[in-house]
């Protein structure tokens, strides 16, 4: 008699996973895209962000030599120590964003694993 019971619990499970797995992979796709779509986002944003960083950082060189060479070099160097905040800032805003963008990937992780077992 038990046996017979195991059998009929393993076989309602098999059935439950076969109708339940295609429908939580069509669930999952969606929001699986959305977090690749929003990786690749965030890695062109991180490109450019270091790319325009760099470009400052030459532009900074070139104008603190020649400050250094005219008058003005005060109001050149505020300037230049302005756009180093901002930039940091960026890379502040980039750094949350990728924390956010993991914690996503997590969850979905997650509940794909839980998909799975269940």
């Amino acid at each position: 008699m038990p046996r017979k019971k195991s059998f009929f619990w393993g076989l309602g499970a098999a059935a439950l996973a076969f109708i339940m797995v295609p429908k939580f992979k069509k669930m999952a796709r969606p929001a699986i895209v959305k977090g690749i779509c929003g990786v690749m986002g965030l890695a062109e944003k991180g490109r450019e962000a270091v790319e325009g960083f760099k470009d400052r950082r030459r532009g900074k060189e070139t104008n603190a030599q020649n400050a250094a060479k005219t008058d003005g070099g005060a109001e050149r160097l505020q300037r230049m120590q302005q756009e180093e905040v901002e930039a940091l800032d960026e890379i502040k805003e980039l750094k949350n964003m990728i924390s956010r963008l993991q914690a996503e990937i997590n969850e979905i992780r997650q509940k794909i694993s839980l998909g799975r077992e269940g």
